[in-house]
């Protein structure tokens, strides 16, 4: 099974913590590629950023597919991107949130999920509203650093990661997320205090990934994958001429 991570920044500055997360879980028989932009920002942050690097990641995607690659994590909690890929690519897709959410569910009654900004806060919270994953949240807690400053100083963020986790579970959490993929890959590189290891600590990143070998597993055995009745109906199929002027129009290469 081969798998490709893209960290959707036009940087390579978190690729290793998150290759050594996914390393780290991963079954034997998978292969994981992890990538980066080609171009773009270090961060996210503002929608308006989001909507400008979402092309770019569903383009990486579609030539992923092409590569032969059985699926793709998108390794970022706003999930740039995934629902435009699932509808082009036959390839399981994924992202950061929401693989996370449905297993905290399984493992708790309610859960408190972590960001890195306060602004992030607020598009994981649009996130959650949209695909009704706000059910038993307690809360939506932020580290308050960039993820530059995550990766210059992680042992400024796994503290503030532990000190939120408390805070969390004094709100009624016994379960939590690390949802921002990259406060949670360097997290993910310590061992989590005693007095914590009682309540599970999700890595989103980790979440990600055995939700992926499960969605390439059951469509190689079982041709199972996403409905194609209305949600996810591909446009190349359904509208083949629009679609191929929509590239055309925006600049993109005809897809064979």
């Amino acid at each position: 099974m081969k798998l490709l991570v893209i960290s959707p920044f036009g940087s390579d500055k978190y690729d290793e913590a998150i290759r050594k997360i996914v390393e780290k879980v991963k079954r034997k028989d998978v292969e994981i590629t992890v990538k980066h932009l080609k171009r773009g920002l270090s961060f996210i942050r503002h929608a308006y950023f989001q909507m400008m690097m979402t092309p770019d990641v569903v383009e990486e995607i579609i030539q992923a597919e092409k590569m032969g690659f059985d699926g793709v994590f998108v390794s970022c909690c706003f999930e740039p991107g995934v629902k435009e890929a699932r509808e082009v690519v036959d390839i399981p897709v994924v992202g950061g949130s929401i693989p996370a959410v449905f297993l905290a569910r399984q493992l708790g009654q309610k859960f408190g999920f972590i960001t890195d900004t306060p602004r992030a806060d607020a598009q994981t919270y649009d996130l959650f509203k949209q695909y009704k994953l706000d059910v038993e949240l307690v809360g939506i807690r932020s580290v308050e650093m960039n993820i530059d400053s995550i990766a210059a100083k992680p042992e400024k963020n796994n503290e503030r990661v532990i000190t939120i986790v408390k805070k969390l579970i004094q709100d009624g959490a016994d379960v939590i997320i690390n949802g921002c993929t990259v406060v949670a890959a360097y997290f993910s590189e310590i061992e989590v205090p005693e007095e914590l290891k009682e309540i599970p600590i999700l890595d989103s990143n980790v979440c990600a990934v055995k939700t992926l070998e499960m969605l390439v597993d059951i469509q190689k055995t079982l041709g199972i994958k996403v409905s194609r009745k209305v949600y996810y109906q591909k446009p190349q199929e359904k509208e083949r001429e629009a679609f191929e002027r929509a590239r055309i129009v925006y600049g993109l290469p005809p897809l064979d």
